[in-house]
Order: structure tokens, then C-alpha cells, then sequence
């Protein structure tokens, strides 16, 4: 028999994360030298296959 496809879902996710020195981060000036910011991104797929086969 045939293999067939019958579904699939595709999931997209987006992430922004801060991360700072405690205390020091919230400065002016100084807090922007001493934080980061990153930015992350992950798509995700899934497929379902079926394939039949016949049993004696």
C-alpha cells in the first residue's frame, strides 16, 4: 500500500529577551552598557503519515 498524509501543524514562535546587570541595569546611561537584548525565533512542523499494511 501507499503511504498518505493526513494532517500536519506548524507552529511559529518568536521570543525577545532582556537580560541585565541587578541593580546596576536600571541606571541611566550606565544600565544600557550593561544590559542585552537578544531576539529568537523557532518553527516547529508537524506531519502525520500513515502507511497501511495488510496482516495474514
Amino acid at each position: 500500500g501507499g503511504t498518505v498524509v493526513i494532517g500536519g501543524l506548524i507552529q511559529d514562535e518568536n521570543y525577545k529577551t532582556t537580560r541585565k546587570v541587578p541593580f546596576l541595569g536600571d541606571i541611566p546611561l550606565i544600565g544600557q552598557l550593561l544590559t542585552g537584548t537578544y531576539k529568537d525565533s523557532r518553527k516547529t512542523e508537524l506531519v502525520i503519515f500513515i502507511t497501511p499494511t495488510i496482516v495474514d
